[in-house]
């Protein structure tokens, strides 16, 4: 590519110098502005040169190309320029599955990364300026007017301030997560195969048949990821990364199944094997969890517990959380303690990593992880705020307080606690999360011509696609009404969502409640 850009300098100086009779034919001017890939050139001063990657359109048939996105007319469909076509190519609107934008990253202050979560499961983020008994206003970067959402439609608020506990929270894509190590599957001949350990009862990683192969083929027809989930179907495939995961921990994750299965969930562990090094696996099926120890690649059973939470269900809400200083350990399950174990041959986890493993063939979704410091808290055995429609406010510190949500003005939220005799005002960058009292979540319901945007930052939005142009996007919304947003602001859309929904071209698993 340097030597293209060298060749065309060569010739222009040529033509001026010499007035030689040569004629370069200009290419055309793209009519988008925002999102359109190409090479940045470095100034006199150098830099590096970057490359954008190409933009993707994909039909509903399946047949992709690349490209650069132009515009988008709900009557007329979508225009699409290739450098191999004489004329941009225009796709009928019905015909279309996806657009991947790869926008350029946008530099945002923290007071516009406040996320709202609304109650049809969509996410937008601003900076709140006012919040009331009826609407909250949001000053949006991507929006020309500031953003009114009704009160009703808002299931949390979660604003950009520092949680001091947090040390993960995505998945956002495979980037730092690993499905091998060089180690995985080097099975020691006198290992004892787990099965043993709890007399056949419990499920494990099946021991390879040749040293140096996991059964699944880890990486190739093992964890997967797509839309903001790993998706799992064999049995041995494993997933992990290294975290700094500190004294205590505590794993958070959505977790969807179809038909019978079993996870396997390490945590301190030195090496990303299920097999081999110093760590604690906990595994959970549909109807049982158990604890395993590791150390120096042996396996000891901690003990198992069965329960009936999971009967008749396909999703729920797994929290694993281990504590070194007492080497205590629990699994929790839709905010149920089902077991509680201690180590007191002392605390077996010599290393950070964390990881799941299929322990069987199965089709497993994980979703919406979150990896905190734990503060040693479990959940009571009945929510009282809850039976009482309280809201509850955490703060960077972890502190929940339930109450009553006043509103929120000039940066500071009026929260009245249960505790106090006044209302408190709380500066929004010590909030982490506001949970609405009541919120539940619902199925959105789509329409014809209805298209679900996805914005740089990970939020997701559903409205009606009228045109998408070259500096606005115009639309209409159901919550919000009419919309002007940029165009800069998306890395994805997603046509023909009543088409897809109607032919069952999900994943197959159930939207988290």
């Amino acid at each position: 590519m340097k030597n293209v850009i060298f060749l065309k300098f060569l010739l222009c100086l040529s033509v001026s110098v010499s007035q030689a009779q040569i004629i370069i034919k200009g290419t055309r001017t793209p009519s988008v502005s925002t999102n359109r890939p190409g090479i940045i050139v470095p100034g006199p001063d150098g830099g590096v040169i970057a490359v954008q990657q190409p933009q993707i359109i994909e039909l509903l048939d399946g047949d992709t190309l690349k490209g650069t996105f132009v515009d988008y007319d709900s009557e007329t469909g979508a225009k699409w320029r290739h450098s191999a076509a004489k004329d941009d190519i225009e796709f009928l609107a019905d015909s279309l599955s996806k657009i991947q934008l790869f926008p350029r990253l946008q530099q945002l202050d923290s007071a516009q990364k406040t996320k709202i979560d609304l109650v049809t499961g969509q996410v937008l983020s601003g900076e709140v300026l006012e919040l009331n008994d009826k609407h909250l206003i949001l000053n949006a970067w991507y929006s020309r007017n500031s953003l009114r959402i009704p009160r009703d439609n808002i299931m949390a608020i979660r604003p950009a301030s520092e949680e001091t506990s947090l040390i993960y929270e995505g998945p956002t894509g495979m980037e730092k997560w690993k499905t091998k190590s060089g180690k995985t599957g080097n099975v020691l001949q006198d290992r004892v195969v787990p099965q043993q350990l709890f007399k056949g009862g419990v499920p494990f990683p099946v021991r390879p048949r040749n040293p140096g192969i996991v059964g699944g083929g880890i990486g190739l027809s093992g964890w997967k990821y797509n839309d903001k989930a790993f998706h799992g179907s064999s049995s041995g495939s494993l997933i992990g990364q290294k975290f700094d995961l500190g004294e205590s921990v505590n794993l958070e994750f959505n977790l969807g199944w179809q038909g019978n299965f079993n996870l396997g969930i390490g945590l301190f562990a030195d090496q990303l094997d299920a097999y081999s090094g110093n760590s604690y696996m906990v595994g959970i099926s549909s109807s049982s969890c158990y604890l395993t120890r590791m150390v120096d690649s042996v396996q000891n059973n901690l003990g198992q517990q069965s329960f009936q939470d999971l009967r008749g269900k396909s999703k729920a809400r797994i929290s694993v959380r281990i504590n070194k200083s007492d080497s205590s350990m629990a699994v929790i399950i839709n905010d149920r303690v089902i077991k509680q174990w201690e180590d007191n041959a002392g605390f077996a986890g010599k290393g950070e990593n964390l990881m799941f493993v299929l322990l069987q063939n199965s089709n497993l979704k994980v979703s919406n992880i979150r990896v905190t410091r734990w503060d040693g808290k479990l959940p009571s055995a009945s929510n009282d705020d809850e039976k009482e429609d309280k809201d509850i406010l955490t703060t960077s510190n972890s502190t929940n307080l339930s109450g009553k949500l006043l509103g929120v003005r000039e940066g500071k939220v009026i929260f009245k606690a249960s505790f106090a005799p006044t209302p408190l005002e709380i500066t929004m960058d010590t909030v982490t999360k506001i949970q609405l009292a009541g919120a539940k979540l619902e199925k959105p319901k789509l329409g014809l011509g209805d298209v679900r945007v996805t914005f740089i930052d990970g939020g997701q939005f559903t409205f009606l696609l009228e045109k998408w142009g070259a500096d606005r996007v115009l639309g209409l919304s159901s919550v919000l009404g009419r919309l002007e947003f940029q165009p800069s602001a998306f890395s994805e859309l997603e046509f023909n969502l009543t088409k897809k929904e109607g032919e069952g071209m999900g994943d197959g698993f159930e939207d988290f409640e």
